[in-house]
């Protein structure tokens, strides 16, 4: 099973220039090909997750290289504090007035 998936790996990334995104099937999850350095060739996972329009929500998501960098990452994501964290910038955030800079006016839609 693993050197299938191996094989699609490389197969996907053949004909790909270096930074790249490839899709996978899995929505948020994509393939990135990073330029060689000494004649190594490097393969990156990127996580983005997908908008309403099924496009990457950020310009750039989370590059992971090892597995361990994930393990890493969930265990920080999945403290409860950082879910808290969130609430309360979102708070803020909604607190704060959206200023217009001067003659520039709002437009109502």
């Amino acid at each position: 099973m693993e050197n299938q998936i191996e094989e699609k790996i490389v197969e996907a990334l053949e004909n790909v220039e270096p930074w790249q995104r490839v899709p996978t099937s899995v929505d948020g999850a994509f393939l990135v090909k990073t330029p060689e350095k000494g004649g190594n060739k490097t393969i990156m996972v990127e996580i983005n997750p997908l908008n309403e329009r099924r496009t990457p929500m950020k310009r750039r998501g989370l590059f992971l290289r090892q597995s361990v960098e994930l393990e890493k990452f969930l265990e920080v994501l999945e403290n409860e504090s950082i879910g808290e964290l969130l609430k309360a910038v979102d708070d803020m955030s909604a607190k704060s007035v959206a200023k217009t800079p001067e003659g520039i006016k709002t437009l109502e839609i």
